[in-house]
């Protein structure tokens, strides 16, 4: 289940496991400018559910939440020398 949100793409699809869904966020935002990287977010653990709907509503949630701490969005852009530490342990995780 994808979504767009204030310039990054939610993806909140569970992944079923051992008869329960397991929710989780991923979080891409795709950079307009030529010198500005994208970003990636992983986020898990967020729980266990019986029902998928349930599992999707809280990496959603969440996600939203996550976002609208961080303040950024689209229009917002960062120098370049800026580094996210958690960018290189998200895709060591996949």
């Amino acid at each position: 289940m994808q979504c767009g949100y204030r310039g990054w793409i939610i993806d909140a699809t569970p992944d079923f496991l051992f008869g329960s869904f397991f929710a989780h966020a991923r979080l891409v935002r795709v950079s307009t400018g030529v010198d500005i990287d994208g970003e990636m977010h992983i986020e898990r653990n967020l729980g266990w559910f019986d029902i998928e709907d349930e599992a999707i509503q809280v990496a959603q949630e969440w996600a939203f939440a996550w976002i609208c701490k961080r303040g950024v969005d689209i229009t917002q852009e960062r120098p370049k020398s800026y580094r996210r530490s958690y960018e290189s342990t998200a895709i060591a995780a996949r």
